[in-house]
């Protein structure tokens, strides 16, 4: 048997994610992959055979969680990605479009073959028909137009070994309503879009655990015409030429009239009604922000030295003809920036009501890189006026809480696994200081300053030599 692993972080402030205050001058040991102590320094003797990290005036979180990526490179290489997720502090991502070297590169990352983080992994998307990437070469997806279909996609995700199943949003009643039937039968968790056609409502308490993005779910519910929007969001017809760019734009239309008619009471009970369904959202502002606001893309930004040299004429190809198009007028762009003011604010009065709200990017979009984008999705939620330390827990225990590890990981506590991200500056002060790394610590793995500025250059000298 190998000996332990021993390591003892001394003289940080500690903020564990529960809720508590932060703690200074605290000293952490983790033995192998487990936190086993955390306390005062002055208190916690340090093991003799522990490996000492100082890391004094500095503030140790929990390793942080994207809960909606696409983790879909240019390049062969799985340590591309992966290396930009730790490099970021991001030790689990949930993988929002299953393919099979997904479930390749987990193998890799779990044999400890490569560094990489902890990965919950979909199914194929499941759309309905025609599906809004059905006219995108080489991007694969299942369309489920029955329930004979809908058994027989659920039946092959699990076992094609789906975490869960990824639903989108031109299912049919008929197929959604077969695909949560189906899943729960089989006990697999069902995550994603809200369907077009059924009343957001209904889907509320169909057993989906969790809705991703903002696109038209709450506003169209609360309102007092809530069948007249609804029957809106229903007849939503999209072109063949870019069913996904039509589609944006024809949901956009119903949200300016939801929110026209948006009523804080009937908002209130869709909320509660999320809250006993114990159903979580996934925001993704980063990305609201680049559909309502494009102008805010940078296609010459720093980071794109990370990405395959083909990233910003792609971006500027989706940014242009799907997320406008093909173009805007000045009244559109005008009501699209009103309507991200819209979406910040109803996040915002989600976490007033209790509704659980997990971070996530929707990497790799226009505008999105692995990793950094989770920092910005976290300045996104405090912007929308969550607190810094709610922002923080729906990067930490509110990821773990959904998938049921909240037992072993979220929080910087004793018996929790030893993912940790070890900060220069406080981020209760200023969640923008989560950006500001010294160390990650994944699954027990010390990565320190020199280490990690070598995933950085690996991330880019495989990005530079993809063709």
């Amino acid at each position: 048997m190998l000996p332990s692993r021993v390591q003892a972080y001394i003289g940080a402030t500690v903020i564990d994610a529960t809720g508590a205050p932060p703690r200074p001058d605290q000293t952490v040991v983790v033995v192998d992959r487990t936190i086993v102590t955390v306390g005062p320094a002055a208190q916690v003797p340090v093991p003799d055979d522990a490996v000492v990290h100082d890391v004094g005036g500095k503030y140790v979180i929990p390793g942080l969680a994207d809960m909606h990526v696409h983790s879909e490179s240019e390049t062969d290489d799985p340590r591309h990605f992966a290396s930009l997720y730790l490099a970021n502090g991001v030790t689990s991502v949930r993988e929002m479009w299953g393919r099979p070297r997904l479930h390749e590169i987990r193998r890799m990352v779990e044999s400890g073959e490569i560094l990489g983080p902890r990965m919950t992994i979909a199914s194929p998307l499941l759309d309905g028909s025609p599906a809004l990437w059905s006219d995108v070469p080489d991007v694969p997806v299942v369309t489920v137009a029955d329930a004979v279909q809908a058994r027989r996609a659920v039946a092959e995700a699990a076992d094609g070994g789906a975490d869960f199943i990824k639903v989108y949003s031109r299912l049919s009643p008929d197929a959604y309503r077969t695909v949560l039937t189906e899943a729960h039968r089989q006990n697999i968790t069902v995550a994603g879009h809200r369907s077009d056609h059924l009343p957001f409502a209904e889907q509320i308490e169909s057993g989906q655990r969790s809705f991703e993005h903002m696109f038209g779910s709450i506003w169209s519910t609360a309102a007092p015409d809530v069948e007249r929007l609804e029957s809106a969001m229903a007849a939503i017809r999209t072109s063949p030429e870019f069913h996904l760019g039509s589609w944006l734009r024809e949901v956009a239309k119903v949200e300016w009239e939801a929110i026209d008619a948006y009523d804080r009471t009937a908002a209130g009970s869709v909320f509660e009604r999320l809250v006993r369904a114990d159903v979580a959202c996934t925001p993704t502002l980063v990305v609201h922000a680049a559909v309502d606001e494009p102008e805010s893309i940078r296609l010459d930004d720093e980071r794109m030295t990370y990405m395959v040299p083909g990233t910003p004429d792609a971006w500027d190809f989706l940014a242009r003809h799907i997320y406008c198009g093909g173009g805007r007028t000045a009244q559109e762009s005008a009501r699209h920036r009103e309507l991200l003011h819209w979406r910040r604010a109803t996040v915002a009065a989600m976490s007033e009501a209790g509704v659980r709200l997990l971070a996530g990017t929707d990497s790799v979009g226009p505008g999105l890189f692995p990793g950094f984008s989770l920092h910005a999705e976290l300045e996104q939620l405090v912007l929308a006026g969550l607190s810094p330390m709610q922002a923080l827990q729906s990067a930490t225990v509110e990821p773990a809480r959904f998938l049921g590890r909240d037992h072993w990981a979220g929080t910087v506590e004793p018996g929790r696994v030893a993912d940790l991200v070890v900060l220069d500056a406080d981020p209760l002060i200023d969640i923008r200081n989560t950006r500001q790394i010294h160390a990650v610590v994944t699954d027990g793995r010390h990565i320190g300053p020199a280490e990690r500025a070598r995933l950085l250059a690996t991330a880019g000298r495989i990005a530079a030599r993809s063709r």
